[in-house]
């Protein structure tokens, strides 16, 4: 029996990995940011029907939501728009992978996501992605002129998705190691891992997806706090390759990988078909567009408009508002992302988040790039809206990811003014 003097002990929220420990009594809790008593003073219980996780301790971001659900339904729009006078077989496919995109999302909110950062589970993930893209080099259907279709899907656009999940787990794991960590184990185990995901997408070939990928890495590296001097060996190291690859770009003119040197010739000679048409309907859609399904370029003079060049049918059917507003949305979805990544409870909640806004700005940008003849085509689509099954299902699911890490929330952030933590620089 307890007496009537029997004091609680503290509770310990659990947030001492990232920002501000507090530990309070039960009774105290509900003083504290509006948290329940209950949830609060037992926020360390184990649900069973959980099977493991711990509680969440706020609802899921609804402002990402909204953003992601209205890029999608964009996409939609547009492209019924690009080609609704070849029927309503695209609208009808696209709708359907929306919603098994859909579903993925909500997928991504009910993973566990404490789980899925555990180092093996995320060695799991590589060792499938590697195997995944291995065996569409040799088994893969040919689609353009790259060999990326296995099994009714993409492997290379999950493949962003896994690289990211394993860096995020092994850079958390390596944080709760005791000693400092060195080269081998900060940079050349993971720096390895991207090389041979991004090795396996270039052979495919798919330059620019492979490119983004080892970008996004690099990324996480950064927010990892890899050390300055390990960072400029592998700026040094994807420095000499590029070099290495523009100089050696001649000698693949006779082989399978002939349309790489070819595209490169076309963009800097000016012989750029697709991006001055693409440049047309962008301008001749003025500030406000000509009206949904009214742009001309749809009747052939862009082909794959609906996919590499959605952008486009976006300005010249919507105008520079309609591009204006799309590229908000996507600059409002990076900053979610940060958001979530800054006030995530886990080292791996924030470093998956920060490579997951990273790698959709990123691919944004670049579609936006090349339809504004910045970039030579690289076929990458516009995240949530360019016709596709496999790219709109990765992304949808890395939303439902980010959406999950958004329920386990910090109630301490760290102040605006200071940054987050890097923990492995000296």
């Amino acid at each position: 029996m307890r007496s009537k003097n029997y004091n609680p002990p503290p509770v310990d929220f659990g947030h001492s990995g990232r920002g501000v420990s507090t530990s309070v009594i039960p009774s105290e809790a509900k003083a504290i940011r509006g948290i329940s008593p209950v949830r609060a003073g037992f926020g360390e219980w184990r649900n069973p029907f959980a099977r493991g996780r711990p509680l969440p301790q706020s609802p899921i971001d609804y402002s990402l939501l909204f953003i992601v659900v209205t890029l999608v339904l964009i996409g939609l729009i547009l492209v019924y728009a690009a080609t609704y006078h070849l029927g309503f077989r695209y609208l009808k496919w696209q709708l359907l992978r929306g919603l098994g995109g859909l579903f993925a999302l909500y997928l991504g909110t009910k993973i566990n996501i404490h789980r899925l950062g555990q180092k093996p589970v995320a060695w799991v993930i590589l060792l499938m992605t590697i195997a995944l893209m291995a065996l569409t080099l040799f088994f893969g259907k040919v689609l353009g002129v790259a060999r990326r279709q296995i099994l009714l899907f993409q492997p290379q656009e999950f493949a962003k998705l896994g690289t990211l999940i394993y860096l995020a787990a092994y850079f958390s794991a390596l944080k709760e190691e005791s000693i400092r960590p060195s080269f081998i184990k900060s940079t050349l185990i993971p720096g390895s891992a991207v090389a041979t995901v991004a090795c396996l997408v270039l052979l495919q070939p798919a330059v620019g997806t492979s490119l983004l990928i080892s970008i996004s890495a690099l990324v996480v590296f950064f927010l990892a706090g890899v050390k300055w001097r390990y960072m400029l060996v592998i700026l040094s190291i994807a420095g000499l390759l590029g070099a290495i690859g523009l100089t050696t770009m001649p000698l693949l003119r006779n082989t399978r990988y002939r349309y790489i040197p070819e595209r490169w010739d076309k963009f800097w000679s000016g012989d750029r078909y697709h991006q001055t048409q693409a440049l047309i309907a962008l301008g001749s859609g003025g500030p406000f567009g000509r009206g949904l399904g009214e742009g001309r370029q749809k009747y052939y003079f862009i082909p794959k408009l609906h996919k590499d060049f959605i952008f486009s049918a976006l300005g010249e059917d919507f105008g520079f508002s309609g591009c204006f507003l799309v590229m908000l949305l996507y600059v409002l979805f990076f900053l979610r992302c940060l958001r979530v990544a800054e006030r995530a409870t886990t080292e791996f909640g924030m470093l998956l988040s920060g490579g997951i806004g990273t790698m959709i700005i990123l691919y944004a940008l670049t579609h936006i790039a090349v339809s504004l003849s910045i970039l030579p085509t690289t076929g990458q689509p516009l995240p949530f809206i360019s016709y596709g099954g496999s790219a709109l299902t990765s992304n949808l699911l890395a939303a439902g990811l980010i959406l999950n890490i958004s329920r386990y929330q910090n109630p301490n952030p760290l102040p605006k003014t200071q940054p987050l933590p890097l923990r492995f620089r000296s």
